[in-house]
């Protein structure tokens, strides 16, 4: 095996972005608002400009340099990790910042490998940013992603094949995989990794950019709609183990004890997400995902225990590539394209709630609505990041549309803690809210609604008392977000009574 120290260990000169960036000052105040966030994130030191400064001109060449200057000493700081979980922020929603901050890392003259990782991310995050949600949703071949990436890289040279052809067959080999255990012991994630550290200086070229992008991105979407599998049959196995009366189950495989409670069970089921802050170069950045494998391996073990067949492990039948296009929803709803891992096919042992119609009615608001609801919200949020150019972010649930803040994607996908959790229990009310008053609209239906709106009056009191101990505790920051989003709930649970006056006005005439 070749070991590479850097990216200039051949000797082949890559065709690749050179200018370097930012040339002008507005270029540079593109780029600020980026630099200022991660200084924040990681606790550097301020930059030349005070927070909320509105900036003129570089007045002199000493001014110039020195804030050039403050640009190399945060990229020095910054890793690919600290980028991770900073890419969900708003200073990076919009494409001309992106665009910029990219092509400044592509254009620097000497690129260590910590530079390359950051690229392989960056790349990838343009393309979701900027690319069309049906094709973000669907096939996506070379050209598609080259005009994707055009402002960035300009024009696209020809596809290296020492690039190409090996991450075509590792895209192959993940199209036939059931799940993600096979997956991951196919050792995939690490051959593509290997494939791209190997191809050294040749990663720059334009077209070698293209196609790892392109990687990057089927190969993300693939390991997303495995892990729901696992995520979706694990609580299909808890619904199982609980209708047979079963308090306690053998977890030593996944960690646990050898008699572990459904209902801690379910509560780590419930409250686990992906660590996507994690540095996935290092070893244990991968055993939650481990755990979570186990954990269903155990849960399965018990079914056959007590008798019953636990549901085959994969959530497709191998014959749809996790590459295709999804059956779209027309709708608009969980089933279209916009969360690849609601598109698959229910079969025996799976949550009930993904076998349902697509306008369910809802018996009660219970435990299990609030936890698909929630489910429903975090997959579109890790399948699609923030839309091109706007610091809000759109979920769709049934026929429902739920705009959300940079701060409460962060409390789904990155963010843990009680803070997060407050943000993402207000969220699920408002989706519930949402979606009660369009199916009101659409099918009268007067329940559902009723029940919506006392679900979110029982949990504004909590949510108030929360932002005053926010208040009382000097977290400004968290206070002023929660309260922001308390906001918008309580105005749309004004909304929904007014439309449920109008209702029972109209019973009494």
């Amino acid at each position: 095996m070749n070991t590479l120290t850097t990216d200039r260990s051949r000797q082949r000169k890559p065709r690749s972005v050179s200018r370097a960036v930012p040339q002008t000052w507005e270029e540079f105040a593109l780029l600020h608002p980026i630099y200022e966030a991660l200084t924040r994130q990681l606790e550097l030191s301020a930059g030349p400009y005070p927070s909320g400064t509105k900036f003129g001109s570089w007045s002199d060449k000493k001014t110039r340099e020195r804030d050039l200057l403050w640009l190399d000493e945060v990229d020095k700081e910054v890793q690919a990790v600290d980028l991770r979980h900073f890419l969900v922020a708003p200073a990076v929603a919009r494409e001309d910042s992106l665009r910029l901050f990219v092509q400044r890392h592509l254009g620097k003259p000497e690129k260590l490998p910590a530079d390359r990782h950051k690229i392989d991310l960056l790349l990838v995050q343009y393309f979701v940013l900027c690319a069309p949600q049906e094709l973000i949703a669907g096939q996506i071949e070379i050209p598609d992603v080259a005009k994707i990436l055009q402002p960035v890289l300009g024009e696209v040279g020809e596809t290296p094949v020492e690039a190409s052809d090996p991450l075509d067959r590792i895209l192959d080999a993940a199209q036939k995989c059931h799940s993600l255990r096979e997956l991951v012991e196919k050792g995939l994630l690490e051959q593509g990794k290997f494939v791209k550290a190997e191809v050294g200086a040749m990663f720059y070229e334009t077209g070698a950019l293209v196609s790892i992008c392109r990687f990057n991105f089927l190969l993300r979407r693939s390991f997303i709609q495995w892990l729901h599998a696992d995520l979706q049959a694990i609580g299909a196995a808890l619904n199982q183990l609980e209708k047979r009366g079963l308090k306690v189950v053998d977890c030593r495989r996944a960690g646990l004890s050898s008699r572990e409670s459904i209902s801690k069970l379910r509560q780590f089921h419930q409250h686990w997400k992906p660590p996507f802050q994690n540095d996935y170069s290092e070893n244990s950045a991968f055993q939650p995902y481990e755990q979570l494998m186990c954990l269903r391996e155990d849960l399965e073990d018990a079914l056959v225990a007590a008798g019953v067949t636990p549901a085959p492990p994969s959530a497709t039948d191998g014959k749809t590539s996790p590459h295709s296009p999804r059956n779209s929803n027309p709708s608009g709803g969980m089933n279209g394209p916009t969360a690849p891992p609601a598109s698959i096919p229910s079969e025996p042992g799976m949550p009930q709630e993904n076998a349902r119609a697509p306008e369910p009615a809802l018996p009660n608001i219970g435990v299990s609505d609030i936890e698909n609801l929630e489910e429903k919200i975090w997959e579109q949020l890790i399948a699609t990041p923030p839309v091109r150019g706007r610091s809000m972010t759109t979920v769709t649930l049934e026929n429902a549309r739920i705009l959300l803040s940079a701060w409460e994607v962060a409390a789904f996908i990155s963010d843990s803690g009680p803070d997060s959790e407050d943000l993402r229990r207000l969220i699920v009310a408002r989706a519930l809210l949402s979606t009660s008053i369009d199916r009101r609209k659409r099918l009268m239906d007067f329940r559902v609604l009723h029940q919506a709106i006392a679900h979110a009056r029982g949990e504004i009191p909590r949510f108030q008392e929360r932002v005053d101990q926010l208040k009382r505790s000097q977290k400004t920051d968290g206070a002023v977000n929660l309260g922001i989003s308390l906001k918008r709930l309580l105005s749309l649970v004004e909304e929904a009574e007014q439309l449920q006056k109008g209702i029972e006005s109209k019973q009494e005439k």
